[in-house]
């Protein structure tokens, strides 16, 4: 009993620095002083952090806290997700022999702000969790009508497509006009191989070998699976047809023929798919949708401000995001 008491006495003076903490004349404890007598205490460093950086600092403790509420039956692929953004991570720092080069890393992060891999992966967490978030809200803004009109006028069943693909050796345009008209003569060279009787998959496969470009069966997909540009060209096609000039992508030109086009499927088969390819749509129209989602889940979860001033902070800081999203919109 006696050994206790002696270290709660002990702590306790470490706590308060045995008694001798300096006080301003209005009673606040001093946290900072000066040989000329100045002091700073700690109210008033808190008003000032608090006006500054506290919202900050205290959104991404909130948003973590219900985003891990909200997931919770994510935590699998979260998991899955951090370990191979670190492992990705860690590749990008090795020594000469190969080996893992921690200080190398350690100094990249700094850099970037940040103290220790642990706060770059938390603040991953979040990020990976709010995608989430707003995906799931973008969705339960879609009605059955939008998905309804969207499998009338909109869905197809899978295609299956060849292409060969001429890629340009630089970005300057003289690369840029090399590519296309290699991509132009391999193509009359198609063109000509049909006419003598191949079929234009036979034509197209000739080129499975050439080291000159890249060949790819992309076998079945569907709208949202490729580049805009490679999939309208794509679609636009009849089976066996291929594209009458090379299609420019960011990749290079691209000569596409349509081996094969499925049926679509039922409406109740597609419904979570077309959902998800309008809620991405939406997201990308309306930038909004982030910022709302968050509130949405904010208020969901009572995440209630107890300090009048915060809380004034965070609707300006809401309405300043809103309005800078709709003037870039």
């Amino acid at each position: 009993m006696k050994k206790k008491l002696i270290l709660m006495i002990i702590t306790i003076g470490l706590l308060t620095g045995c008694g001798k903490i300096p006080k301003l004349s209005n009673g606040e404890e001093a946290i900072v002083k000066f040989d000329d007598g100045t002091m700073y205490s700690v109210d008033e460093i808190w008003n000032e952090v608090k006006d500054n950086y506290a919202l900050s600092v205290l959104l991404t403790k909130i948003d973590e806290k219900i985003l891990l509420e909200e997931y919770k039956d994510k935590k699998e692929d979260l998991d899955k997700y951090l370990s191979n953004y670190e492992t990705y991570l860690k590749s990008n720092y090795v020594d000469d022999n190969g080996k893992f080069d921690e200080q190398a890393m350690n100094e990249a992060l700094a850099s970037r702000g940040y103290s220790s891999i642990d706060i770059l992966l938390d603040q991953q967490k979040v990020t990976y969790l709010t995608d989430l978030a707003v995906k799931d809200y973008a969705k339960s803004k879609i009605t059955d009508k939008q998905v309804s009109d969207y499998y009338k006028n909109e869905a197809t069943g899978d295609i299956h497509c060849e292409h060969i693909l001429v890629k340009p050796n630089g970005t300057d345009n003289a690369s840029n006009t090399e590519a296309k008209e290699k991509a132009e003569k391999i193509l009359n060279d198609i063109k000509e191989d049909i006419k003598k009787g191949t079929s234009a998959t036979e034509a197209f496969e000739k080129y499975k070998d050439n080291s000159e470009v890249t060949f790819q069966d992309l076998d079945y997909f569907n709208k949202g699976d490729m580049v805009e540009e490679f999939e309208k060209a794509a679609f636009a096609l009849k089976k066996g047809g291929y594209t009458d000039s090379p299609v420019k992508t960011t990749y290079g030109y691209h000569l596409i023929v349509k081996l094969d086009e499925k049926e679509k499927d039922s409406l109740e088969n597609l419904n979570d798919s077309i959902k998800e390819t309008l809620a991405e749509k939406l997201i990308e129209d309306d930038v909004t949708t982030e910022v709302n989602a968050m509130v949405e889940l904010r208020k969901k979860h009572g995440a209630n401000f107890q300090d009048s001033k915060l809380e004034e902070q965070y609707n300006r800081y809401i309405n300043s995001l809103l309005n800078q999203k709709k003037a870039t919109n």
